[in-house]
């Protein structure tokens, strides 16, 4: 989620269809137990679309080292985390998506652990940027594989999901430029395709629990907990989220087009589509619940509407105060 100063439509258009199926994936969770196929779409979405937001968040981490980098990014992060932690906090309790108000704003509510992780994640690189790649991308995964064994590291304050995937944060704060260009060759295309759909197959014809892909868990906590197969199965998660993030990357075409301007504008999607979950959760609205292909299309076009919605002008600038701590008239069209 990125904000660089000049903009690529190649890496705007990977962040607008990223944020459309962070949506798509929330509002089609209830739905998974409805048919395999729906189980198996949301698995293959949610091996990459985490990741590759944290992914591109490192790849544009380059300032790192600069004055007032950290007061930069805590004002970036913190300052919304906090703002619709309490927001959320109370519009969850009032909807009955959640049975009562959280306090603790250690303990993320819904999506707002991508911001404590984001924030961490830099906190991190700052310490570690001059120590050779060789040396911490390889300990990072280590101390990811042990962590899964303490109970203690889980959803609370986001650790789990830093120690995770902040090797995929890595990878795109170490990777050079040559990286953009390589991902962008369409003569691997069909090669991608064929890699996002003997996921699904996979998943369709193995479902696995999706505990391991949110990376928010330890082993004890997900099924199929063994002492030698889980940090194994932690392991692979990286074979899983690079095969699919990369192909997905390489599937994103490089021309602008009039939806391009979304990639700029994911935190507002991100933060405000809670609005919606809140309310389709807390008041149970699953509509054509027992029709799985109506549910999907509905689904499809709901979540069109919503980040058209919350990516709008006239929404942008006014929830700029909240999302990016900034005055209405700060607010900048894309360019």
């Amino acid at each position: 989620m990125a904000h660089a100063m000049k903009r690529d439509a190649f890496f705007d258009n990977a962040r607008a269809v990223l944020i459309f199926l962070v949506v798509f994936g929330h509002l089609i969770q209830p739905y998974n137990s409805t048919h395999p196929a729906i189980n198996a779409l949301y698995l293959t979405i949610y091996s990459f679309h985490m990741p590759a937001f944290l992914f591109i968040s490192g790849y544009f981490a380059k300032n790192v080292g600069q004055s007032g980098y950290i007061e930069k990014v805590g004002k970036k992060l913190l300052g919304p985390y906090l703002i619709f932690f309490a927001f959320f906090s109370l519009y969850y309790f009032i909807t009955g998506k959640n049975s009562s108000i959280g306090l603790d704003p250690f303990d993320p509510v819904f999506a707002l652990w991508f911001l404590l992780t984001l924030f961490f994640f830099n906190i991190i690189i700052v310490v570690i940027r001059n120590y050779n790649p060789i040396y911490v991308l390889p300990i990072a995964i280590l101390i990811a594989i042990l962590a899964g064994f303490s109970s203690n590291i889980d959803s609370y304050l986001s650790w789990s999901r830093t120690l995770v995937f902040f090797p995929i944060f890595y990878i795109g704060y170490i990777l050079s430029e040559n990286f953009s260009r390589v991902i962008r060759i369409k003569t691997f295309a069909p090669l991608s395709l064929v890699v996002l759909v003997v996921f699904f197959i996979i998943y369709y014809v193995h479902p696995i629990d999706s505990s391991w892909l949110l990376g928010s868990s330890p082993y004890t906590h997900t099924d199929g907990w063994n002492v030698l197969l889980s940090p194994l199965k932690r392991l692979i998660l990286y074979l899983i989220i690079f095969s699919t993030m990369f192909a997905f990357l390489n599937l994103i075409p490089e021309k602008q087009y009039k939806w391009t301007y979304i990639g700029s504008r994911t935190m507002y999607v991100y933060l405000l589509h809670g609005l919606f979950i809140g309310a389709i959760r807390g008041y149970n609205l699953f509509p054509f619940i027992d029709y799985p292909a109506l549910g999907i299309l509905y689904n499809f076009v709901l979540s069109i509407f919503i980040v058209w919605l919350w990516s709008t002008d006239l929404v942008a600038k006014w929830t700029n105060p909240f999302v990016h701590l900034q005055k209405p008239s700060q607010f900048k069209p894309y360019s």
